[in-house]
Parts: C-alpha cells; sequence; structure tokens
C-alpha cells in the first residue's frame, strides 16, 4: 500500500489522488492520506503516546509552532527530551530520538547554551546523564564540523551550476563530459574559469580550456 504524509501547513491540501494520461490510457490512482497539523488538536494523545513516531510528530508540529519563536522553542525543546525519559524507552532510543528533535530544533547559539544547562541540571537530578555526559560534546562538534563542511560544499556546487548555466546559455546544452569536467574543477580553477568564460566565442574553445586545465583540477 501507499500512505501519504503530509507535513506542510496547508489546512485546505490534501491531495489523495494522482491521474495519469497518454494516448487514450489512463491511470488513476487513490491513497491514504495523514495530515500532520490534524494532530495539534490531539497534543495530549500524542503525549501519552509511547509510539516513537509520536514523538516524531511532536518534534515536527514544535517546529512549526516555533519557527519565529526562539524563546519559546528551547521550553518545548526541554520538554520534548525531559519526556523521553518518562516513555520506557532505552537509553540508545532516548539518544537516537534526541538527535532527531535537536536536528529539527534548532536554537540561537545564545539559546542554545541556555538549553545545555537546564538539561543538564535537570538531569544530574534525574541521576541519567544520558544526553549531556559525553552526547553535549559529540552533538556540538558534529554541529560545529557539519556547518562548516556543508557551507563549504554548498558554495562548490553552487559556482558550478553558475557556470554551467552561464555555459549553456552561450553555447546550449553542454555534453555530459563537459559538464562533468566543469564538475571536477577545483574551486580555484572555477574561478578561472568564471573570467576566461567572457571570452570565449566556440564550444571549441571552451573544451581546449578544459582540457589544459584537467591535469591541474585536483
Amino acid at each position: 500500500m501507499s500512505l501519504a504524509v503530509l507535513g506542510d501547513e496547508r489546512e485546505p491540501w490534501r491531495p489523495n489522488q494522482f491521474t495519469a494520461a497518454l494516448w487514450g490510457c489512463e491511470a488513476h490512482f487513490r491513497f491514504p492520506v495523514i495530515k500532520l497539523l490534524d494532530y495539534r488538536a490531539r497534543w495530549a494523545e500524542l503525549e501519552a503516546n509511547p509510539n516513537p513516531f509520536a514523538t516524531v510528530v511532536m518534534a515536527h508540529l514544535t517546529a512549526q509552532a516555533t519557527r519565529r519563536d526562539p524563546a519559546r522553542r528551547v521550553e518545548a525543546k526541554l520538554h520534548l527530551t525531559r519526556r523521553l525519559y518518562g516513555m520506557g524507552y532505552t537509553r540508545d532510543d532516548i539518544l537516537r530520538l534526541f538527535h532527531f528533535i535537536d536536528w529539527l530544533l534548532q536554537l540561537p547559539d545564545a539559546l542554545t547554551a541556555e538549553f545545555w544547562d537546564e538539561l543538564a541540571t535537570w538531569e544530574e537530578l534525574q541521576h541519567m546523564p544520558y544526553i549531556t555526559s559525553v552526547e553535549r560534546i559529540g552533538v556540538e562538534r558534529g554541529r560545529v564540523e557539519g556547518r562548516v563542511e556543508g557551507r563549504v560544499e554548498g558554495r562548490v556546487e553552487g559556482q558550478q551550476e553558475l557556470i554551467v548555466r552561464l555555459l549553456g546559455r552561450r553555447f546550449g546544452a553542454l555534453p555530459e563530459v563537459v559538464q562533468a569536467q566543469v564538475a571536477a574543477l577545483s574551486p580555484a580553477l572555477l574561478l578561472e574559469l568564471s573570467d576566461a568564460l567572457l571570452d570565449f566565442v566556440a564550444l571549441s574553445e571552451l573544451t581546449d580550456w578544459l582540457s589544459s586545465h584537467a591535469t591541474h583540477a585536483d
């Protein structure tokens, strides 16, 4: 069976069928829909439900509701995290669910520190330092490394896409081999190519440039 889970915030939008037609042939497919927005009115039911997916839905709805309210998000994130300890989950399950909550309910740096301090105090009272012992260090390190790596990769991919788009407007659809050569260029060579492409008149000039710089792509 197929099931559509809708996580958007548009109340009326509830597509439940798909139709395709070609040359007199038609295929009609109807499927059940779960609208996560409906669970806002069933919050107490989610709170009491030990199913891990109840936690996932709560985190999703909280992220939507606190998008522009970081102070409220801190309190909600603390509540969802504390709740994990009372649902009968194992330590590993608590850590896995916390990783999802932490990823979805990101906070400004100042409020992140407040969150960890509050959670550490609470865990000490409960004698269950599952998250704030080793996990806090790992989460913080992963967040920093992930942001740096993501920014670098995103910047390079953005340069590649822009250059391919500009070349496409000048020479039409580029052969796949040419696109692959552009994708293999280092950030420094991408910058060089962005200057050089302004002088190219024919596609052959581009391929010659790529060939001459191929040995230096790494």
